[in-house]
């Protein structure tokens, strides 16, 4: 008994320095500052489905506190017309939920994801509640005889709190899925500084489960080095959880926005990390793959 509390004691430490770290990073390649407070902007949107063809995007928020260094989005703060840094601004479209309502009674929907510019269930919604509303929406139009299903993809076990809402949705029309790039919970939180733990994401996927409910891990993104050496325990962890795995990213995008910080993530893990990233950048310019064999961390 002392060993095993022992040992979660050291895991809980790795995880708060990993967290750490995460932030100075953050804050050395992007400006923003450890522990900072998140700006909140309350706005009103005019349409809450961005797609085509019937298959629709859904964003109750646009910017994201959890921060990953590896972050597509980064982009958008200036397209948003924000000059505060990624991971330091969350806009809240305060209507969307009455807007999205009125689109699914004037439009086809065939299909709905949630989310692409944000994490649906990042620390905000636990105030705001919109994706918690927009669910609800969705849940009712789905049980129509052409009603739309609906993807959820997430980072946070906060999910869990909507439970009798994701219960609402008919048989098949619903899956949520959790992203996850390693089971490690102290890398994790040098990658993912503002995201809940995999832990808590795998546990919380374990519940969802338990429940009924269709649930995915997605290895999202493959990152070179990390994810390569973590493959074996994520589909483990993915079998024990009862769960599929819902599909790779193999990230095409080590040379864009996120790459100055991910380089930094890559040499505070050391040299053999830095030269596995480095030759992954390289492989992805040529599409000729080179050897290499994962070992341990």
């Amino acid at each position: 008994m002392r060993c095993e509390w022992q040992r979660e004691s050291r895991a809980r430490c790795r995880t708060a320095r990993g967290r750490r770290i995460g932030r100075c990073l953050l804050e050395t390649h992007l400006g923003a500052l450890p522990g900072m407070s998140i700006r909140v902007e309350e706005i009103q949107c005019k349409s809450a489905l961005t797609g085509s063809g019937g298959r629709f995007r859904l964003n109750p928020y646009c910017g994201c506190e959890h921060s990953c260094a590896y972050c597509y989005a980064t982009y958008l703060t200036r397209w948003r017309g924000q000059s505060a840094p990624w991971g330091s601004w969350v806009q809240v479209k305060t209507n969307i939920a009455r807007v999205l309502e009125c689109e699914l009674a004037r439009r086809r929907v065939a299909h709905v994801m949630l989310s692409t510019a944000c994490d649906a269930y990042q620390p905000v919604e636990e105030h705001y509640r919109l994706t918690r509303r927009c669910l609800s929406v969705l849940a009712i139009a789905s049980q129509k005889l052409d009603g739309p299903s609906v993807f959820v993809l997430t980072k946070s076990d906060r999910v869990l709190g909507d439970l009798d809402v994701l219960r609402m949705f008919p048989e098949g029309s619903l899956r949520v899925a959790f992203s996850v790039t390693t089971h490690r919970d102290d890398v994790a939180a040098i990658l993912e500084p503002g995201a809940p733990s995999p832990s808590a994401r795998i546990a919380a996927a374990t519940a969802l489960v338990a429940e009924g409910i269709c649930v995915e891990l997605f290895i999202n993104p493959v990152l070179p080095y990390i994810t390569e050496r973590d493959m074996p325990a994520l589909l483990d962890a993915a079998r024990v959880a009862g769960c599929g795995v819902g599909g790779f990213d193999r990230t095409n995008y080590l040379d864009r926005q996120p790459g100055a910080r991910l380089r930094a993530v890559y040499r505070h893990l050391g040299p053999e990390a830095q030269e596995r990233l480095e030759q992954a950048r390289n492989e992805r310019r040529s599409e000729v793959p080179t050897s290499w064999s994962p070992g341990g961390y």
